[in-house]
């Protein structure tokens, strides 16, 4: 009896031992996840997400790697607040710092009077507010824009120096971009004048502290300058630089580049401003100061895009014309050129005559044709180009003639026969003179004498001598492959298009400027014979429909006459007025409305596949 109730006392201590023991164990579970929940609360609400924990009956472990210090004892002292710090155990690491890629700091200040704009990356620890207050102080009560975005990240070495004198820089600039970076300051400004340029510019350095690097890009508005001017003068050694204009710091270094290379030595000095007649000022200063030095002495003088360009020693015309030539066919389009040559002078050094003026056309065998010497106008060039260009070919003509007003009448006129005389020419060349023409040459064409002679007949006036001299070579062969109806129109129409031909305004008569455009087309029809085309005579839309209509009409109808003049065939062409009703550009514009004035050729559709052989030319 005494056996059995020991055994049983020692079976249910047991089993209550046992019990107290699982209910222990659960009680220390619970407790150590609802430590942990806390904790991780705490943690995950203040951001602090790089921690992980574990709770271990009363003790609450940390690990993780905290981007910093200051973070990792954030972390703690918040667990500090939920449990006793006791019970904490700190297993955590801290980011080595050159594990770290820095942020880029810079912030950027826009400001246009009392309008400031602030954008950017800032170190949070230097303070939103601070920038923010100066500014708005800055603005003086106009309008602060915030675009600024910040970080945690340590400020870095020389930042707020940087800031400081930025923000300086900002209240002394009205109009200005403030560039702060921890390495640099940069200052962009307009400012009202030259001197207020420098005044900023010396007040910038002598405000920057030393350890500051300072960028400064204040710039000032440039002058007008009205005429664009350049004076130089050569004097055998003695170069002259007396006036230079540009438009820019590279123009200008251009222009003074070329003085020097020409042979400048004095001090060299080019205003900068604005109101330059065209962006290739400087190239056309260039060609003329290479071509002043290449000519020896003598003064070059431009005024906007006009050149004039006077020769001091003795020259010789060929190499003036030469020089000179180049210079005109080569200058940018809008320039014009007045060269004045030397007088020649005797040994004696008494001024004689000058040389005589002269016109010289040249044709290669391979047919390049260069057109060198003196023509009256612009105009007179413009005709002569066209009708250089009708004969020859526009690509294989180089126009490097001269403007002379001085020559005699009749100039253009023996000029225009003379190249039509070396049209008909294998190859030779073509001199004309104020009382003499002289043709020499070589030509496949038998009887070609008469045919010049013919030619010049009709063309030159009373009192005119010339003389020719060409030779006929049947082992020659013509260049020239048949040319269809469709050639014949190109042609044509090419011409019109390099000069329209004018008229007095509301007449149809004929403008003599437009002679020459005339010949040409002369020239191109003989090559064309039996070929039909339309003389299409266009206006603008200004006045009335019926007016213009008849106007359009009697306009074809004076080239017709004009052809006719010319001794061409006007069997084959027909005038007739479209008054306004096919424009090719627009009316409401000058240069729309004068592209609509216009002559044109086209063909008749019963044409439009013929074939016109060029004249006949004897082969081998």
């Amino acid at each position: 009896m005494h056996r059995s109730a020991l055994l049983f006392l020692t079976i249910s201590f047991f089993l209550v031992a046992t019990l107290v023991f699982l209910l222990a164990g659960r009680a220390v579970q619970y407790l150590e996840s609802k430590t942990q929940k806390s904790v991780d609360t705490a943690l995950l609400a203040s951001g602090q997400n790089w921690a992980t924990t574990r709770a271990d009956g009363l003790v609450v472990h940390l690990t993780g790697i905290a981007p910093n210090e200051a973070a990792r004892m954030n972390a703690l002292e918040i667990i500090g607040q939920v449990i006793d710090t006791k019970r904490i155990s700190d297993n955590t690491s801290v980011l080595q710092s050159s594990d770290i890629t820095e942020p880029r700091f810079s912030l950027e200040v826009l400001r246009n009077l009392d309008r400031i704009s602030l954008i950017g990356l800032i170190p949070e620890r230097v303070g939103r507010s601070f920038i923010l207050d100066r500014a708005t102080k800055i603005a003086a009560g106009g309008t602060v824009t915030d675009m600024l975005e910040s970080s945690e990240h340590p400020v870095p070495p020389g930042w707020t120096t940087n800031l400081d004198f930025g923000l300086e820089s900002l209240e002394r600039l009205k109009r200005s971009k403030i560039s702060v970076t921890p390495k640099q300051v940069r200052v962009t400004a307009v400012t009202e004048s030259t001197e207020e340029q420098s005044a900023v510019e010396q007040a910038l350095l002598k405000a920057k502290p030393k350890s500051v690097i300072l960028v400064m890009e204040i710039s000032a508005p440039r002058p007008v300058i009205a005429p664009f001017r350049f004076r130089m003068r050569i004097d055998g050694d003695n170069i002259a630089l007396q006036s230079c204009s540009s438009d820019t710091r590279a123009a200008r270094d251009r222009i003074l580049r070329a003085v020097r290379e020409a042979g400048g030595k004095q001090k060299l000095a080019c205003d900068i401003g604005l109101g330059v007649p065209t962006t290739e000022w400087d190239e056309a200063i260039v060609q003329s100061v290479q071509t002043l030095a290449a000519l020896g002495s003598g003064t070059l003088d431009v005024s906007d895009s006009d050149i004039s360009l006077v020769i001091a020693d003795p020259l010789s015309q060929s190499r003036f014309n030469s020089l000179v030539g180049s210079l005109e066919s080569s200058l940018p389009e809008l320039f014009s050129l007045q060269a004045v040559p030397p007088p020649k002078i005797s040994l004696d050094g008494i001024q004689t005559a000058t040389e005589a003026p002269e016109f010289v056309a040249t044709r290669s065998p391979e047919g390049l044709v260069q057109l060198r010497g003196r023509i009256q106008n612009q105009q007179a060039k413009e005709s002569v180009g066209a009708f250089a260009a009708a004969l020859f070919g526009a690509s294989a003509v180089n126009n490097r003639t001269l403007i002379d007003p001085d020559l005699p009448d009749g100039w253009p006129t023996r000029v225009l026969a003379g190249l039509e005389g070396l049209s008909e020419l294998n190859h030779g060349s073509i001199v004309v003179q104020p009382n003499n023409v002289e043709i020499r040459g070589v030509s496949a064409q038998p009887e070609i004498t008469t045919k010049i002679s013919k030619i010049f007949a009709m063309r030159f006036g009373f009192g005119t001598h010339y003389k020719i001299d060409v030779k006929h070579n049947p082992k020659l062969i013509a260049k020239d492959k048949p040319v269809d109806a469709h050639q014949c129109e190109a042609q044509l129409n090419t011409v019109l298009a390099k000069q329209q031909i004018a008229f007095a305004p509301g007449s149809s008569s004929i403008e003599a400027s437009s002679q020459g455009v005339l010949d040409a087309i002369a020239v191109i029809l003989r090559k064309c014979p039996d070929i039909r085309f339309v003389i299409e005579g266009h206006t603008d839309s200004q006045g009335r429909d019926e007016m213009n209509l008849s106007l359009s009409q009697q306009r074809a109808n004076a080239v017709l006459y004009g052809l006719l003049s010319r001794r061409i065939t006007i069997t084959g062409l027909t005038a007739k007025g479209f008054g306004e009703t096919q424009p090719l550009r627009d009316n409401s514009t000058e240069t729309g409305r004068a592209a609509n004035r216009r002559i044109a050729f086209r063909l008749t559709i019963d044409d439009a596949n013929a074939k016109v052989p060029k004249e006949t030319q004897a082969d081998e």
